[in-house]
């Protein structure tokens, strides 16, 4: 017959490797847990980053459109810039003109006081022509200078005003 310390013997290696089969078991299940977890978060990672990488592209397609948009809107405001300025050329030529033929006048206009008889009289208004002629060359001169840095001041800021238009409009 068994003895007694056999049978305690017995049950205390039985429930030995019971609790061993019952540690091995949850030990497996850990594991299948972890490799499920660690699988579960390679695939949230990579969807991540492949998202990333859409939202990247996404964005420089984006940039890229709003840097076109700003490169067209900065050639059409030098293109408007060099006829605008082509424009103040051609005024300044036409007063240039318009001067020499006001001086040619007065040159006229003298030659011709000094023939008559009444000199002193004549003299007095074409000093005052003179000034008068001054006056409105030096005012025509500020005019069209004025004029300019409008013009240039008007289309820069509409280009500024595209240039925002562009970027706050979608892609």
């Amino acid at each position: 017959m068994i003895s007694q310390c056999q049978k305690t013997f017995t049950a205390l290696v039985l429930a030995l490797g019971a609790a061993v089969l019952l540690q091995t078991w949850r030990l497996h299940s850990a594991q299948l847990l972890l490799a499920e977890t660690q699988a579960q978060h390679a695939q949230e990672r990579a969807a991540q980053e492949r998202l990333a990488r859409e939202l990247s592209e996404t964005n420089r397609k984006q940039e890229q459109k709003y840097r076109e948009r700003l490169t067209e809107v900065e050639t059409q405001a030098q293109a408007d810039l060099a006829l605008a300025r082509s424009a103040v050329g051609r005024a300044r030529d036409a007063g240039e003109r318009l001067q020499h033929e006001l001086a040619a006048y007065v040159e006229r206009q003298r030659g011709a006081a000094s023939d008559s008889t009444a000199v002193g009289n004549s003299s007095a208004k074409l000093g005052n022509a003179d000034l008068l002629a001054e006056l409105f060359r030096r005012a025509d001169a500020r005019a069209g200078e004025l004029a300019a840095a409008a013009d240039e001041a008007r289309i820069r800021g509409l280009a500024c005003e595209a240039a925002y238009d562009a970027v706050q409009a979608p892609p």
